[in-house]
Parts: C-alpha cells; sequence; structure tokens
C-alpha cells in the first residue's frame, strides 16, 4: 500500500555516486532503519498515547543499483570467460546463501589494502556494503531486481 511506504533518503546529483561513495549515504538510514526494525513507539492520530511503529528494507532497483547498494559484485567478476556457458550443469550450481555473502563481505571490510580488496571481490564476487549492518536484512534473498525500471528508463531490450 501506498501509505505504508516511506522514502528515507536521497543522493545528491548532479552525477551518480560511485560504488565507493555509495556506504556514506547508506549508514544513516541503516542505523535508524535497526532501530525501526524493533519498534518505536510513536504518537498518530488514531493513537495519541504512541502506536508501535516497525519498518524493514527490501530493495528493488535495476541491476547496476542493486551492485552499488548491495555490495555485489558483476557475473563476470568471479570467472574469467562469462560468455561461454557450454558444460553449465545447473545442478551443480552452489547458490549463495546470506551466511557466505556476510562472511565474504567481512573480509572485503577488514582487508589492508585496495589490491587485496580488488581480488576479494574477484574471488567472491562481493564487497562491504553498510546494508549488511541490518540485523534482519538478507541481501541475497530481499534484493529485487525490478525489470519495470527498465521499461520505464526504455532500456528494456
Amino acid at each position: 500500500k501506498k501509505e505504508n511506504v516511506i522514502l528515507i533518503g536521497l543522493m545528491p546529483g548532479p552525477k551518480e555516486a560511485k560504488t565507493s561513495e555509495i556506504n556514506h549515504y547508506l549508514r544513516p538510514p541503516v542505523v535508524e532503519l535497526n532501530q525501526l526494525y524493533g519498534g518505536v513507539v510513536m504518537p498518530t492520530v488514531q493513537c495519541p498515547s504512541g502506536a508501535l511503529v516497525c519498518a524493514a528494507l527490501l530493495v528493488a532497483s535495476n541491476i547496476p543499483a542493486a551492485r552499488k547498494t548491495c555490495g555485489f559484485t558483476s557475473h563476470s567478476s568471479t570467472y574469467s570467460n562469462a560468455v561461454d556457458y557450454s558444460g553449465f550443469v545447473f545442478s551443480e550450481w552452489v547458490p549463495r546463501t546470506d551466511a557466505k555473502n556476510r562472511c565474504d563481505a567481512k573480509l572485503w571490510r577488514m582487508a589492508s589494502s585496495d589490491a587485496q580488496r580488488k581480488r576479494l571481490e574477484r574471488e567472491n564476487g562481493v564487497r562491504w556494503s553498510e546494508l549488511h549492518d541490518l540485523v534482519y536484512f538478507n541481501l541475497v534473498e530481499c534484493t529485487v531486481i525490478d525489470p519495470m525500471h527498465n521499461l520505464y528508463l526504455g532500456t528494456a531490450k
């Protein structure tokens, strides 16, 4: 429902933020979303003495925005020849898990150099995102790729 949606932030322009800048914008809303997930008592018109208000985040965006905000890298970051799909056996594919994603993201965050971070990105396909600090949020399962955004932009092929 429209009344249950709230805009929690905007990033300034005039250009799109770089991947390395996104976390600076995400940190303040993440702190507030963690508080709101547990619930905050707020007075409302229907309940002047206060009603328990809770909030949770869901990311719905195009693929480039999802990569930047959620810490995912390109599909080709972990496979040197991503164009050749011959011999692909779907039953042997290992899906990402929240636990592995968080572990790899923490390794990236603790890396001591940019070179080490680049290596970890290539190996694991993950970089740290402030969204990893949301206690309830599973970046693997709660990141929705929105094809309607591409239709709106006229970039669907």
